[in-house]
């Protein structure tokens, strides 16, 4: 076998364990291994139910959205992934976000159940003393398994936040700690939404009228009862035992309402534009600290219908009343101007664009690198002319799913970390697959598949790792459309060039070092002069856009340049390709330097682009994160120095060998 061959074939399985490797790591977060989880006796709840209820309206992080949204995005964050598995007689059931969310809302001794809280490590239950001898390391827990924990979760929660203010650093088990208290704080609203509510004040055969028998009714009247239950409290117990079990009953469902911050109704009075949440309110009023309010004393009416529904009826007596309270809440909202992007973002989310590219991208990623081992024979071709059409396909998928997130935002397409993955993936795709459309030599084509599927498995990984609603509102500062369709698409664009040149450098390098080029020196010059134009390319965008930059922070902060992180990283960018440019045309770098110079780009772009989001200083704190992702930027460092070590030490090693033969 040729060597040039042979370098085909390693280059082959070398991008084919990256894209391995991606799939891998972006999924290791969603498996836990083990035995599965038990819940005997589950219900499946009715398929009309469940898509009924998915429609219904949340307010949420600023913005109105779909049950199905909010509810994927709570499992999410609780369960590492947005489906829930378990074994029931025997048989194996895989819930959606809404039909877990049903379980939550309404059957909460069935969803106690159920392992939907993701612990990293185990080393996090240490802290509270739960026994997980029977468990993995990394596994999943039950509210169950850790109700009897509840006051420990407490005691240690205040510890940490303690030390927080004080200013003393978490380590890692610790900060884990305190995500799983969030979590389970958010079951826990879940699954007390309704409590108030889920049960008559008494039974059928009670005294009390059908009105007095619901928890709504005592509390609309409850300024005029009031009186009744402080006097029974002075009497003889034989005389007030009735009044006392009520006032008992009504303290209980009290208690139980502290917790809910779920907002699901529309306020009455159209100009206010917040949702009622019920938290201390009920308590507050109940107390006399707070004033009767028809917003809320509306939404406990609503929310015990649907209780009471299910409650009295099943699943077909909560359909009933899931579609006449849906009714009367997109009423409502058309009166509020709200809503008119409910039905569209279930459509985003059921479409699932940037998951759906992947499989064209990666059968097409293959396609064409099994085409790379033949270039020039009809097989080559046959694999070019198919991986065109996957290109296409998946082309289209990621930019219809980018158009359509724009209309359900109303604004560009860049407003967000989040948002700058898939925007970036697609200005790669088009200007490679521009390119190759133009140069015809196959090389830009498997490079697009290449960083297209990285493009959206970092997508994925990333909405994962944070369970957090990519969508909602952004900070003031960003509320402009006109700077976000100029200042932040244009530098975008400008990560978008450094990537893909240092990607085609790449290409470059590889082929240098595995002959896959066969000594072609014009296949040489063509990747240099396409990673020159490159590099101009991300010059001219970067540039534009740190100069927008500026004028829009003058308009915002009062100020052009003020030294902080993120238009520090902007500066080196563009400084950088600077340097290339002119140490080019100076003759200080060849074709060698040029291409490791651009490899050393993109370490430039990912600090710039993403590694500042990590250092938690200057005033673009809107892109804030934190987790693995520190670890997978340093990662990806440490192989674009390996990539340049290999690039310098094998021009290196063809300069000594050019000069050994000159001498000889």
């Amino acid at each position: 076998m040729s060597k040039s061959k042979l370098g085909r074939w390693i280059g082959f399985f070398f991008a084919l364990l990256v894209v391995v490797g991606l799939l891998m790591n972006t999924v290791k977060d969603s498996i836990v291994k083990g035995p599965p989880n038990v819940v005997e006796g589950y219900e499946p709840w009715d398929e009309e139910l469940v898509e009924e209820f998915a429609s219904l309206p949340v307010q949420d992080g600023g913005r109105v959205k779909p049950m199905s949204t909010w509810a994927g995005f709570e499992l999410l964050a609780i369960n590492g992934k947005r489906k829930v598995r378990f074994e029931t007689d025997g048989d194996k059931v895989k819930l959606t976000p809404t039909e877990w969310m049903l379980d939550a809302m309404f059957r909460e001794g069935v969803a106690n159940e159920m392992a939907v809280f993701q612990v990293e490590d185990a080393n996090v239950l240490d802290l509270i003393g739960v026994d997980h001898s029977n468990k993995k390391r990394r596994d999943r827990y039950s509210f169950k398994d850790l109700q009897p924990y509840l006051a420990e979760f407490d005691r240690v929660r205040t510890d940490l936040v303690k030390k927080k203010q004080d200013e003393i650093e978490l380590d890692l088990i610790e900060e884990q700690f305190l995500g799983l208290d969030t979590n389970i704080r958010s079951y826990i609203e879940l699954t007390s939404h309704f409590s108030p509510v889920r049960s008559r004040m008494a039974d059928k055969d009670s005294s009390l009228t059908d009105e007095l028998q619901k928890f709504s009714s005592w509390v609309k009247r409850w300024r005029q009862l009031a009186p009744l239950f402080a006097s029974s409290a002075q009497q003889s117990p034989d005389g007030a035992d009735g009044l006392k079990a009520v006032a008992t009953n009504i303290a209980i469902r009290v208690g139980d309402s502290v917790y809910s911050e779920i907002a699901m109704m529309p306020s009455l009075d159209k100009e206010n534009p917040t949702w009622p949440k019920r938290n201390n309110w009920l308590m507050e009023y109940m107390q006399f600290k707070a004033d009767a309010d028809e917003d809320q004393l509306e939404y406990l009416t609503e929310m015990e219908s649907l209780a009471l529904a299910y409650e009295e009826g099943g699943q077909k007596g909560l359909l009933e009343a899931v579609k006449a309270y849906k009714t009367k809440v997109y009423d409502l909202m058309e009166e509020r101007g709200e809503g008119a992007t409910l039905e569209g973002e279930m459509a985003y989310y059921r479409m699932d664009y940037f998951y759906r590219s992947l499989t064209p991208f990666v059968l097409g990623f293959l396609v064409v690198s099994f085409g790379w081992i033949s270039p020039a024979t009809r097989w080559g071709r046959v694999c070019n002319r198919i991986g065109w059409v996957l290109l296409i396909i998946g082309t289209l998928l990621v930019v219809a799913g980018i158009t359509h997130r724009s209309i359900l935002m109303g604004r560009p397409p860049v407003g967000n970390l989040y948002d700058t993955i898939p925007f970036i993936t697609a200005i790669a795709i088009i200007v490679l697959g521009f390119i190759e459309w133009v140069t015809k030599r196959g090389v830009c084509l498997g490079l697009a598949f290449f960083l297209a599927a990285l493009g959206m498995f970092l997508a994925m990984w990333y909405e994962e790792s944070k369970g957090v609603d990519p969508m909602n509102p952004l900070i003031a500062v960003l509320r402009s459309n006109f700077w976000l369709a100029t200042h932040v698409t244009t530098i975008t664009i400008g990560y978008a060039g450094g990537l893909l040149t240092a990607g085609l450098s790449h290409v470059y390098i590889f082929a240098r070092i595995f002959n896959i080029d066969e000594g072609d020196k014009s296949f040489r010059r063509f990747m240099t002069r396409i990673v020159y134009g490159g590099v101009c390319f991300t010059l001219f965008f970067s540039l534009v856009g740190t100069i927008l930059g500026g004028v829009w922070a003058n308009d915002s902060w009062g100020r052009f340049w003020g030294w902080d992180p993120k238009e520090n990283g902007a500066l080196i960018i563009v400084l950088w390709t600077l340097i290339i440019l002119h140490a080019r045309m100076a003759g200080y770098i060849k074709e060698w330097g040029i291409h490791i110079c651009a490899v050393f780009g993109s370490i430039l772009v990912t600090f710039s682009w993403w590694h500042v989001n990590f250092l938690s200083v200057g005033l673009h704190n809107y892109g804030f994160t934190a987790g693995d992702g520190l670890k997978a930027i340093w990662s990806f460092y440490a192989l674009e120095v390996l990539v340049i070590v290999l690039g310098i030490s094998f021009a290196w090693y063809e300069n000594a060998k050019k000069k050994q033969l000159k001498s000889a």
